[in-house]
């Protein structure tokens, strides 16, 4: 009976400081904060990490955009509602008309019974596949609209600008009798690739490899449980700190 009640005694302390530990941790758990001195200690202990993850993301990031992203190309056409003259001066009332009949010029340029003959003559498959490589803008306060294709050929680039441009001039004489629209500059043929930009997409790929490596040191310190500092150990134990071993290596080294 003796022995039993002492073993009880003896296990009551181990119990009691698992539990006071395990309630600590969870108190360490709950409260994770970030010291910014502590994160750029860091920083600078892992920079050399840091600079190598950046500029394997922009090498990367180049590499893959200059071997595996196929190069396009554009070509433009330019559109201008051209006012009426009479008598050498310029009609007012033709020019704000015109302007009203900028944004009808351009959702015409887009419909179905242009894009489904431009389909048909430079080979796509839908009038949707020809919208898909369109771009209509206006120029702000003017009554000049810009066709521009983009595709995968040069050739193909100015045959849709082209044949959209041609199409839709004879669609609105012959259907709508407007016969102020005038080709200002002919698409033209340019070899010069406008995608992908190796440069831009170098620079994503070095500032994913610089979040990469913050997430990774700020995730280390998250987790990282031991105790560093005085102050440290006196917060998760409860109790004060009395005496202090002095980092012998650090001594040595200095």
């Amino acid at each position: 009976m003796m022995d039993s009640n002492y073993r009880l005694k003896r296990n009551n302390p181990n119990r009691n400081q698992q539990e006071y530990m395990s309630s600590a941790d969870e108190n360490l758990n709950d409260e994770v904060t970030i010291d910014l001195g502590e994160l750029f200690e860091q920083i600078k202990k892992h920079i050399i990490a840091l600079i190598l993850l950046v500029v394997i993301g922009g090498i990367g990031a180049g590499l893959f955009s200059w071997f595996f992203i196929p190069a396009t190309y554009a070509s433009s056409g330019t559109l201008f509602l051209t006012p009426s003259v009479s008598e050498g001066e310029v009609d007012i009332n033709s020019i704000n008309s015109n302007q009203k009949l900028v944004t009808n010029v351009m959702n015409l340029l887009t419909q179905d019974n242009i894009m489904s003959v431009v389909a048909q003559e430079t080979g796509l498959q839908s009038a949707q596949d020809v919208r898909d490589v369109l771009t209509v803008n206006n120029v702000n306060n003017t009554e000049i609209i810009t066709i521009t294709a983009t595709t995968g050929d040069a050739k193909l680039s100015k045959e849709i600008v082209e044949d959209t441009i041609n199409i839709f001039i004879d669609t609105m004489q012959e259907s709508l009798n407007i016969k102020n629209i005038t080709i200002t500059n002919p698409p033209k043929l340019n070899y010069n690739p406008v995608g992908p930009s190796i440069l831009k997409n170098s620079v994503i790929g070095a500032l994913i490899g610089l979040l990469v490596g913050m997430g990774w040191i700020v995730i280390r310190m998250m987790t990282d449980k031991r105790l560093k500092t005085r102050e440290e150990a006196e917060k998760f134990l409860g109790i004060p700190v009395y005496a202090e071993l002095p980092d012998l290596e650090d001594k040595k080294s200095r």
